[in-house]
């Protein structure tokens, strides 16, 4: 019982990043599943030894990628597809958004159908309260281009009319001098 920890902060809780790591690592459930979690990534990782060198290529990775996830029940991620290319993110992020050309002018658009696969299916999961909205919405942001946007059209009122300058100023003549006792 000496490895224990005992709870801490307002109310007891385990309120420090720290404090839930411990947790997790006292955990057997959630032991095993990081181990699983780590074998399903490492196997992805080691199953191709160099990057897809043509389009081709490039969407038989993929679609081994996506069938793999599928038989092992495994979450497909962004990060997870990027090692099944053997790419750094970086890499694949240039050649989906064009900074980086890729093999081909179709490269781009199979990467972007690729992220849409993932996209989908973590917003079938936070639709089903399977993941956190937080965690949606992070993923959404920073991997699929959504963002917090309110685009606001300001257009000139048309049924009002247009006065001239002479008209305006006697309008304001009228007016009380702001040094004038009301």
């Amino acid at each position: 019982m000496g490895n224990e920890i005992k709870p801490t902060g307002r109310g007891g809780k385990y309120n420090f990043p720290n404090a839930q790591l411990k947790r997790i690592e006292q955990d057997d459930d959630k032991r095993a599943f990081i181990g699983k979690a780590l074998h399903n990534i490492l196997e992805v990782s080691r199953a191709f030894d160099a990057p897809p060198k043509n389009d081709e290529e490039l969407c038989e990775r993929l679609d081994w990628f996506f069938h793999t996830c599928q038989e092992t029940n495994q979450l497909p991620t962004v990060e997870k597809m990027c090692l099944a290319l053997s790419m750094p993110r970086t890499t694949v992020f240039d050649m989906e958004s064009g900074r980086t050309r890729g093999f081909s002018s179709f490269t781009s658009d199979i990467i972007k159908k690729a992220k849409n696969l993932i996209a989908s299916m973590d917003a079938e999961l936070a639709q089903e309260g399977k993941i956190q909205p937080v965690v949606y919405m992070f993923r959404a942001k920073n991997y699929y281009g959504m963002k917090d946007q309110q685009d606001v059209v300001l257009t000139p009122n048309q049924a009002e009319n247009f006065q001239d300058r002479a008209t305006i100023e006697a309008k304001y003549a009228e007016l009380p001098s702001p040094d004038e006792k009301i």
